[in-house]
């Protein structure tokens, strides 16, 4: 057992008021992005060993940045992440990842 004392969380809401996505303070960098990606949700991503040169593993990164950040927020949904998972689930991100997810955020001070 494991416990989470996440406090209060702030997020965007929509206008029929249901939760849109987090209010993040900054944008997550690629290390942080590929953090939650790989060690919280579970997903393999790609190394650079994966990659024929250095520019193609560049673009994987930024465009992974993008995606989680744009997750984050609202912007898209568990598909732009679950993408990743192409070799290994095509299950739905479940809403129990959240937590561990959030609490990430609130340590390295991403949000409130």
């Amino acid at each position: 057992m494991k416990k989470y004392n996440l406090g209060t969380v702030k997020v965007e809401m929509e206008t029929n008021g249901f939760p849109k996505g987090l209010i993040l303070k900054r944008e997550l960098t690629v290390r942080e992005s590929r953090y939650i990606v790989r060690n919280l949700l579970g997903i393999d991503v790609c190394t650079r060993e994966d990659f024929v040169d250095k520019e193609e593993y560049s673009d994987y990164n930024d465009e992974l940045q993008t995606n989680v950040n744009g997750w984050l927020v609202g912007k898209l949904d568990d598909s732009a992440i679950m993408e990743y998972a192409y070799d290994c689930s095509d299950e739905f991100i479940g809403i129990m990842n959240l937590i561990p997810i959030l609490f990430y955020l609130k340590k390295i001070g991403v949000i409130d």
